[in-house]
């Protein structure tokens, strides 16, 4: 994906303030204060639930002052049961992975982000994902 994705930017007149770096999201090899912009499209569901403050912490490392974080994730407003949690299925889907509401807003302000708004686009109901036997 790394070579596709910088075959595209040498097509698209070498623009040089995009960089596309294969790295863990716990710790990316670049600079402090270098970013305009962190976006994060479902990656941080994949991270392991005792690394989560690490990655909001690498993310905020890196962003320069006024600096813009977008992230898009599967959010719980309460704990999934231990079945969902270990389906794999779920995993690489991003449920399994997902961090309650408070708990990632803590993260971010861990972090050290101030000034933060969430845009809550879709709920779904507890019910929602059908894995097993669900009690409910």
């Amino acid at each position: 994906m790394i070579m596709r994705a910088n075959k595209t930017l040498a097509e698209s007149n070498n623009r040089h303030n995009v960089k596309f770096v294969e790295s863990k999201i716990t710790d990316i090899p670049l600079p402090s204060v270098i970013a305009d912009c962190v976006i994060s499209n479902c990656v941080i569901n994949l991270v392991p639930v005792e690394e989560k403050q690490l990655a909001f912490n690498e993310m905020f490392r890196l962003l320069k002052p006024g600096g813009r974080l977008a992230i898009s994730d599967i959010l719980l407003k309460q704990a999934l049961p231990e079945s969902l949690q270990s389906c794999m299925a779920l995993y690489t889907g991003c449920v399994a992975g997902a961090s309650r509401v408070a708990d990632y807003e803590k993260y971010l302000q861990v972090a050290g982000f101030q000034g933060m708004f969430t845009l809550p686009l879709h709920f779904f109901s507890p019910y929602y994902f059908h894995h097993g036997t669900l009690d409910g």
